[in-house]
């Protein structure tokens, strides 16, 4: 097991909340579907700020989401007075979907005390905790400077280099969009998936908005033939889950783990091969 606890639970939250523990920082990272229709739960968690992906991330002709630049993740933090020695702890208002991005995002620049809050919004509301109307104001701090990272990210020509090596590809996409059943969410994009790659839902991790126990995800992760021991790549629409499977490969151990930033959003809509 990883040995900073990446999962959180809401008592645990509620707890240093309660004792005035100031260097808890807390980040909305709810993220939602293209055209899908927002009935998750209202509100935030108290003293909130929102990091909303697309809006930080690096301007792409065809790719939202992506990856920002240390310039603009360093300027997020500054607004919102994050220091690199503050312990993050990411949510959503899904229960847990898209606050692993931004999980991935800290790591990805460095940030060691980065976790998510398991069952989210939903699971705050659970217990009885107070949920604010809106995102809290902080006082700005310019002081946040990134660092080597302690994630990893892959691009689309280096993924087609690896294509047929030992290194393994996991799809978070749910089995169907991964056996090219059903059409994709986003227009004009392939059905099918990068050849040789392992289906591992992130859909199939979770139950009522919180990931299962870890042993039972493990059982799982060894049933699909997956090795913690060696590298792996993560991948699902436009690298959202496939940021959730890392995180859960990272807090079992793994040590060599990249995420595909463009997903099948830039897979699919390119020629490389697929298989279905």
């Amino acid at each position: 097991m990883a040995s900073i606890n990446f999962i959180v639970e809401p008592d645990w939250l509620a707890e240093r909340l309660r004792k005035q523990t100031n260097n808890i920082r807390i980040v909305d990272g709810t993220w939602l579907m293209p055209n899908a229709g927002d009935e998750l739960s209202k509100g935030c968690l108290p003293n909130a700020c929102h990091f909303d992906m697309d809006a930080w991330g690096t301007p792409h002709p065809t790719l939202t989401h992506m990856l920002p630049s240390p310039e603009q993740f360093e300027q997020f933090n500054w607004l919102h007075g994050i220091k690199t020695t503050d312990h993050v702890v990411c949510y959503d208002r899904h229960g847990v979907f898209s606050s692993p991005r931004v999980w991935w995002t800290y790591r990805m620049f460095g940030h060691e005390k980065v976790s998510i809050l398991n069952g989210g919004l939903p699971g705050w509301i659970a217990i009885n905790q107070p949920v604010a109307d809106g995102f809290a104001p902080s006082p700005l701090d310019n002081s946040y400077k990134t660092q080597a990272p302690l994630s990893g990210v892959i691009g689309y020509s280096d993924l087609l280099s690896i294509i047929g090596t030992d290194i393994q590809i996991v799809d978070a996409r749910p089995a169907d969009r991964f056996n090219g059943l059903v059409a994709e969410p986003r227009a004009g994009l392939r059905s099918g998936h990068i050849p040789g790659s392992i289906s591992l839902p992130f859909g199939g991790l979770r139950t009522n908005g919180r990931f299962k126990n870890l042993n039972e995800i493990a059982s799982l992760i060894g049933s699909s033939g997956i090795s913690l021991n060696k590298p792996i790549v993560t991948t699902c629409g436009s690298g959202i889950t496939a940021a959730g499977l890392a995180l859960i490969f990272h807090q079992l151990g793994a040590k060599d783990v990249r995420v595909y930033d463009g997903s099948w959003a830039e897979w699919g809509a390119s020629d490389a091969p697929i298989e279905v």
